[in-house]
């Protein structure tokens, strides 16, 4: 029976993340995004008002919920290929409609 390799990761270096692929990114993104979102919804229940929180939550929630999407399509059997694009197009989304949304707000 071969010898079981465990591949150990050194986080604190930049070596240990030089060859994380696009998803992994993508998903560490989305993770990241749903943590901060609890703390802007606590600051948002705090003083609604706030024009900056409303503009983090939004784009959190944009992003968040885009690259939801995104694992959802690659779940239902999309190529792995389209990884990229599906990141791509995400975050461009996210940004169009946040834009968007914005500009209809301050209109």
């Amino acid at each position: 029976m071969p010898e079981r390799r465990i591949l150990k990761r050194q986080w604190a270096t930049s070596e240990g993340w030089r060859d994380t692929k696009l998803g992994m990114w993508a998903w560490l993104l989305q993770r990241a995004a749903a943590v901060a979102l609890i703390a802007v919804i606590v600051l948002h229940l705090r003083n609604p008002f706030l024009r900056a929180v409303q503009a983090i939550l939004l784009g959190l929630v944009l992003l968040h919920a885009l690259l939801g999407v995104r694992a959802i399509l690659l779940d239902f059997g999309l190529p792995v290929r389209w990884h990229r694009a599906l990141v791509l197009l995400a975050v461009a989304g996210g940004a169009l409609c946040f834009a968007a949304f914005w500009w209809w707000r301050w209109y």
